[in-house]
């Protein structure tokens, strides 16, 4: 159905997400982020309310593992729910992917980010996109490029099984607009034969790339 990515840039102290999937509008339910707190990656059969309900609980101070746990607790599908989610201050990552998630899933901690995948072609999918965005990183790439090159990896694995649909990325950091707006980024292609390709072509007009 999806493969995400959450990381965090430690150098120019930015948190986002990026996301691919064969569902359409994958913009509209599966990133969250919030700076100075954190990034969600909610997906499967997608519980919107876990970015929000997750970044509340890490903003009043719980880390991400303990955040991730206390909302499934609240949930009643979660065994149907996949989730990725990092601190933007510690660079701590969780992951939970459930036990009736689509096959082939796929779900892996890096350093400074974290990926899950699901109805992929292959469980590689996520711990293939951490590394490309390691080494993209360290290769002195930007952070909205490393992040285009992780998705990029998991599309040249195979992708959603299904097809990719629609794709989404969400970086938040400082603004001149204080802390009631913190996007850096928020692009989203929510229907293409390419959504990838677009999303890349949306960021290059916004200046972002």
């Amino acid at each position: 159905m999806t493969y995400s990515i959450v990381a965090i840039d430690r150098r120019s102290k930015l948190v986002g997400v990026a996301t691919v999937s064969g569902s359409v509008a994958v913009g509209s339910r599966v990133p969250w982020a919030r700076h100075g707190v954190g990034a969600v990656a909610t997906q499967a059969y997608t519980n919107p309310a876990l970015g929000p309900r997750i970044l509340g609980l890490m903003a009043s101070g719980l880390g991400p593992r303990e955040a991730l746990r206390k909302a499934l607790k609240e949930d009643r599908g979660r065994e149907m729910r996949q989730v990725a989610v990092i601190d933007a201050r510690s660079g701590e990552s969780a992951v939970f992917s459930g036990s009736s998630i689509p096959r082939e899933f796929g779900e892996y901690i890096g350093r400074d980010c974290a990926c899950i995948a699901n109805m992929v072609s292959s469980s590689r999918v996520a711990m293939e996109m951490c590394r490309a965005f390691e080494e993209a990183m360290s290769g002195g790439r930007s952070f909205i490029e490393s992040l285009l090159i992780a998705l990029a990896v998991g599309h040249e694995i195979g992708g959603d099984v299904r097809g990719d649909r629609s794709a989404a990325m969400v970086v938040c950091g400082s603004t001149p607009f204080g802390e009631l707006y913190d996007r850096v980024v928020d692009a989203r292609v929510d229907l293409s034969t390419r959504p990838l390709e677009d999303l890349r072509r949306v960021l290059e007009a916004l200046g972002k790339l």
